[in-house]
């Protein structure tokens, strides 16, 4: 086999004809093929590991909820929790409307009421924070860096709470039609915060429309109890590994009560990212095939041109197989170096991913990854040691069978034909 490996990387040596010419391009083909894969592998692994890591880091590992009410009493669930071995807290959704002005109102906001200290534990909210201090007593607030933008305010600053069902309860409708305004509308007035801090995430669609406040303010917000919540947030030892946690869990829940996982709640979303990282690599594997057809092409070629050579091995003694190897190497060997040069380019590429797209951001004038579609503030990427194995291979097996036809071909010369070829 050293033999045909000898005479395959002989052939393979540039020289200035139109074969080497061929061959180099073969391998340039392979080399964009495999760097084209593992770049978009890499970034579509970046984009959903980080899309995972942006969801455990901004929604509990687990919720528990009521089918139809609030709940009054969330101790007892905080009970169950603690007993089946995690933690969690209550916590207060609601949309509202925020006044930052005399007529500019804000209906894009989704208001997020929790004990502080359990934000600075679970959510990490004090190492968010890019202003002020996490103090959500007193009608305080912590608002993001987007929203602090767009409306204009800093820490200090005063906003307005509008909730919806104390405006839906502005109005009632009349039994013969219309509407009129309600007896408690009159006494209505919106709740004034204060901005006490404010904190980025990273992630653009939290980052767009979730400020935090505090429990019994945000219960006050939506007309709700002291105490009340309408969920319980809950944590555990592994977001990623909680199977045995929510089964005990839900053993012990109260009747009318049920617990879901971030991953169940974000099924849909984790769906489409895993079956757009195998669409992608089922559609650019057909680039590195394109690259095998030209590597059969060469070798033909090359069959062509040393008919006379492979004439001269077969009459030196050189069996069928053994010509035919010479040939299967050189498509082996093609697989090979190019697979290698564009595992490295690939690696360039991805190293230098944001540099590269701020460059032709600047030279386009156009934004080619914004965070209002996206989510994030930069192109994520993560090289999983699997796939990149996993695209050398197949490059490497295609370059090889690519190469059959044109060994079959100059196994079956006939020498004495060969000889004469001119």
């Amino acid at each position: 086999m050293l033999t045909e490996l000898f005479l395959a990387g002989r052939y393979l040596i540039p020289r200035r004809s139109a074969v080497s010419l061929i061959t180099v391009t073969s391998i340039l083909g392979v080399t964009l093929g495999v760097t084209v894969l593992m770049v978009v592998l890499a970034v579509m692994t970046g984009f959903t590991d980080l899309m995972k890591t942006k969801l455990v880091e901004t929604q509990a590992h687990y919720q528990i909820r009521h089918r139809r009410y609030a709940i009054n009493d969330p101790q007892r669930l905080l009970d169950v929790v603690k007993a089946a071995g995690g933690k969690a807290a209550p916590v207060i959704q609601s949309s509202i409307l925020v006044q930052y002005g005399k007529n500019r109102l804000d209906t894009r906001v989704a208001m997020f009421g929790a004990n502080a200290s359990d934000l600075i534990e679970h959510l990490d909210l004090k190492n968010k924070l890019l202003q002020g201090k996490v103090y959500l007593d007193r009608r305080h607030v912590v608002i993001s860096s987007d929203m602090a933008s767009r409306w204009g305010v800093n820490v200090g600053d005063k906003i307005l709470f509008h909730s919806a069902q104390k405006l839906t309860d502005l109005v009632e409708f009349k039994p013969e039609g219309g509407v009129a305004i309600s007896k408690k509308g009159s006494a209505y007035l919106p709740t004034e915060f204060t901005v006490s801090g404010i904190y980025s995430m990273g992630k653009y669609d939290f980052d767009h429309i979730v400020l935090f406040a505090g429990l019994d303010d945000a219960a006050e917000v939506v007309d709700l109890p002291w105490g009340a919540a309408t969920a319980v947030y809950g944590w555990g030892p592994d977001a990623f590994n909680q199977k045995e946690l929510l089964a005990k869990i839900r053993k012990n829940l109260p009747a009318g009560y049920y617990v879901f996982s971030w991953e169940e709640s974000n099924q849909r979303l984790l769906g489409v990212l895993a079956v757009e990282k195998r669409m992608m690599f089922f559609l650019l594997i057909f680039i590195v095939l394109v690259a095998a057809f030209s590597i059969a092409n060469t070798l033909i070629t090359s069959v062509y041109q040393k008919t006379r050579e492979i004439g001269l091995l077969k009459a030196l003694g050189a069996s069928d197989g053994m010509v035919s190897r010479v040939f299967v190497a050189q498509g082996f060997l093609i697989g090979v170096i190019g697979s290698g040069v564009g595992t490295l380019f690939g690696w360039l590429v991805i190293f230098f991913r944001n540099d590269i797209l701020q460059l032709v951001s600047k030279w386009t004038h156009m934004e080619l990854f914004p965070k209002e579609f996206y989510y994030f503030n930069e192109l994520p990427a993560h090289i999983v040691p699997g796939d990149v194995l996993f695209i050398v291979i197949s490059s490497i097996v295609l370059c090889t069978f690519g190469a059959l036809l044109p060994a079959l071909r100059a196994a079956y010369l006939d020498p004495v034909k060969a000889l004469r070829y001119e």
